[in-house]
């Protein structure tokens, strides 16, 4: 216990604590519970991030299970965290400082949520129900917003104006596109706590970013830490959190950390060696490996994602999952599924583990994950790379039969 009373931990017992933390097996409502939030991102070759992020947490998961559980039992409500994020709609009226952030932002570009064009898309939705982009406001072009990433209607901008402002929410997706409605009709009743202040809203921002990494850096990036407010009030909040017993320092062999008492309380004699020697795919994007430079220094992995640089700048590869066995990384793939078929791109083992001779129950280990992804994906037939190695490969190839 160190004079802040804060924590020191070696880092084989970060990585423990991690590992216990994240990769408990149990039902979906109970990692959405235990995540807090999970980041959006459409891109889909082996399922979209939540997907990903969802099976290696939920035995059983299948690709698009996370649609139902957001569209249909409302477990889950798209808003904003790190980035676009699925929350639990009970913490909706965590986001008021988002939504009033976003909106300052927009009015600066010249689009303004109060403005009688917003209201009167507001209205539509109002009289119509759910609707996507396609069937609201005006579907004419704007020729001074060609190019722009929402593209040439002013109407669409206005319509992610107003999601992000929190006057509009998903009520589901079309063809990955937003069906849009208003809050009161999404979200379950007593959802929004319109009595919390701007205070209570952001640390309970801070909290659940540092809920959902489990262990996260104060000095990581600013991609990590994206916040509604300055980092020295972000500092203010997570002092107020500390003092409360909400968030707990630690010192990780000289690095300071940000962690939950859940999170801590895995450090605690239960262990689980049948799920600690489990291999698991994790998603690009998964909360583990927000902080990259953060995994760098406990798991001595160095994690890029290269899916938005050119190919010829692509070491790895477009989609690449990392490949978590126990507490330690040891490769990561490149891969795609398609019409029933899982196709590994690549395959890149980590340098100190030898493809002809892996270590003792990795290759085990290795075909129950691989069987179970292709579970999870639906596929029945398999594609495989040079590189995996004879005992790799015959694994992948056992697990599809």
């Amino acid at each position: 216990m160190t004079a802040r009373q804060g924590f020191t931990l070696t880092r084989a017992a970060a990585r423990r604590l991690l590992v216990r933390y994240h990769f408990r097996p149990a039902p979906l409502a109970t990692v959405i519970r235990r995540l807090g939030t999970i980041q959006f991102d459409p891109l889909a070759p082996v399922g979209t991030n939540p997907d990903l992020v969802l099976q290696a947490r939920v035995p059983g998961y299948r690709r698009g299970d996370w649609l139902e559980a957001a569209y249909g039992q409302r477990w889950l409500v798209d808003g904003w965290d790190k980035q676009a994020s699925l929350i639990q709609p009970g913490e909706w009226w965590a986001q008021a400082p988002f939504h009033r952030w976003f909106a300052r932002r927009w009015r600066q570009r010249g689009v303004d949520v109060d403005a009688s064009e917003a209201r009167a898309l507001v209205g539509q939705v109002e009289r119509h129900g759910p609707a996507t982009s396609l069937e609201l406001g005006d579907q004419r072009a704007d020729p001074a917003l060609r190019g722009s990433w929402y593209g040439p209607k002013r109407s669409r901008h206005l319509l992610k104006a107003l999601w992000d402002a929190g006057r509009l929410m998903t009520h589901h997706r079309v063809g990955g596109r937003h069906a849009y409605d208003l809050p009161e009709r999404v979200l379950p009743q007593g959802a929004s706590e319109p009595e919390a202040t701007d205070a209570e809203a952001l640390q309970r921002l801070v909290v659940r970013r540092v809920q959902a990494a489990g262990l996260l850096r104060p000095s990581a990036d600013d991609a990590v830490w994206s916040l509604p407010c300055p980092r020295a009030e972000r500092d203010r909040i997570a002092a107020r959190a500390i003092a409360r017993g909400a968030l707990i320092e630690l010192d990780v062999e000289g690095s300071a950390y940000w962690t939950t008492p859940e999170a801590l309380s895995m450090l605690e004699p239960d262990p689980v060696p049948s799920m600690e020697r489990g291999v698991r795919f994790l998603a690009p994007l998964d909360p583990l490996i927000w902080d990259r430079g953060g995994v760098a220094r406990l798991f001595g992995f160095d994690y890029v994602w290269e899916v938005y640089k050119p190919q010829a700048q692509r070491r790895w590869g477009y989609y690449v999952l990392p490949v978590l066995w126990g507490e330690r990384f040891v490769a990561r793939f490149d891969a795609r599924c398609q019409q029933g078929t899982l196709t590994l791109l690549a395959w890149h083992w980590e340098p100190d583990i030898l493809p002809a001779r892996l270590p003792d129950g990795l290759a085990e280990a290795l075909e129950r994950a691989a069987g179970e992804f292709l579970d999870y994906l639906g596929a029945s037939r398999l594609v495989l790379p040079r590189g995996l190695g004879r005992e790799a490969r015959r694994a992948w190839q056992r697990a599809a039969r």
